[in-house]
């Protein structure tokens, strides 16, 4: 009984075989491969015929639309590759003046106010069309290959979308009657912040911004996209110097008011320790302050500390607002402009014990007192 179990089995062993290439050899005659010796591990596949795999032929990285004169990319090599790392690097954007966009809703507003693009990257064909835009570089490509270049907010349900632009020079503000005043960011490295205080400065009519050294990059998706794309509308200047910031003072035939605020009272003792070091010293050092001592407020100090509610600037002509986060040193060039424009540190008062406030707090609240005293006194 046990041999003719066997002998059935075995037949019916050999009839799959011999209909199977997976188990035959037709140079040793042999049907059974080195994989049946371990049926446990291989089961299921002895009796199922391995499929056969149809092979792809090669994609080609870059093939031409002539119908919408769009150009398909596999993956993004080359040029393509230098293009996009330039227009996203504070290095590469002073170098290139290219710029990086990405979002359907702020290339479109690139576009309204007259931005150029110089390429347009997608992953569906109807984000191009609804663009609109001809004569430049349009790619389509997948969403793996798109995905790695954007931020996690630029994938939406319709695809994605992102551009590279030319810089623009805005030479005057949108506004028809701009406040006479020149916000400067000193030390914001945070994004977000410098996002929203440009947006800030645009709302209130604000005539440039303008950022020191040490700031964050200004064309950094995170500025842009807290902004809102006031970046299109008006005019910044990025990294100067406190000695070209005082070249632009001086350059004005007008009596100039300059006002420092910050979050932080440390940005305020860091300016008495620099002025009592400066005062000892003869100003013969380059750095008048350490990062762990700092000062108090003196009698003879020449910078008063206000509160922000009860300066005056009603009887200035043009208004410097220096939004500040720099608490750890007062370089000698910064003092001196500090000296020089004989600057007036505004306070927010905080309660509760805080030690520290966001820099949007002091920046939106001294904008709009200044915005309030100006349309009272009519210079808006």
């Amino acid at each position: 009984m046990a041999a003719l179990m066997r002998y059935r089995f075995a037949k019916r062993i050999y009839a799959v075989c011999v209909h199977n290439k997976h188990f035959s050899s037709e140079t040793t005659g042999v049907y059974l491969t080195n994989e049946m010796k371990n049926p446990k591990d291989n089961a299921g596949a002895y009796f199922r015929p391995r499929k056969r795999q149809k092979s792809k032929s090669r994609i080609s990285v870059e093939r031409s639309s002539s119908l919408y004169g769009v150009k398909q990319l596999h993956e993004i090599a080359g040029d393509q590759v230098n293009e996009l790392v330039d227009s996203k690097s504070a290095a590469g954007i002073e170098k290139t003046q290219t710029i990086f966009l990405e979002g359907e809703r702020m290339i479109g507003e690139a576009v309204k106010a007259g931005v150029q693009l110089k390429s347009v990257y997608a992953t569906d064909m109807n984000l191009l069309e609804r663009l609109g835009v001809e004569g430049i570089s349009r790619y389509l490509t997948n969403v793996k290959t798109l995905k790695y270049w954007v931020s996690q907010r630029a994938v939406t349900s319709d695809g994605i979308i992102c551009a590279v632009a030319q810089k623009p020079i805005i030479s005057k503000p949108k506004a028809e009657n701009p406040l006479p005043v020149t916000v400067v960011i000193d030390r914001i490295s945070d994004p977000w912040t410098a996002g929203v205080l440009l947006r800030t400065a645009y709302d209130v009519g604000c005539r440039k911004l303008i950022t020191t050294k040490g700031c964050c990059n200004m064309w950094d998706q995170d500025v842009l996209t807290s902004s809102e794309g006031t970046h299109f509308y008006m005019p910044i200047q990025t990294n100067l110097s406190w000695k070209d910031l005082n070249e632009e003072i001086e350059a004005t035939d007008s009596n100039v008011k300059v006002v420092l605020t910050g979050a932080r009272p440390m940005v305020y003792r860091g300016i008495w320790k620099a002025e009592k070091k400066f005062l000892e010293t003869n100003c013969d050092e380059d750095n008048f302050s350490s990062d762990s001592d700092f000062g108090e407020q003196t009698e003879e100090s020449n910078f008063p500390l206000t509160n922000f509610s009860d300066i005056d600037f009603r009887d200035a002509d043009d208004i410097v607002l220096i939004i500040s986060d720099d608490m750890s040193k007062s370089f000698k060039q910064k003092f001196r402009f500090l000296q020089q424009n004989t600057v007036v540190l505004a306070s927010v008062p905080i309660a509760n014990g805080l030690a520290k406030l966001n820099p949007i707090v002091p920046g939106i609240l001294l904008m709009y007192e200044i915005h309030s005293q100006m349309s009272i006194n009519n210079k808006v």
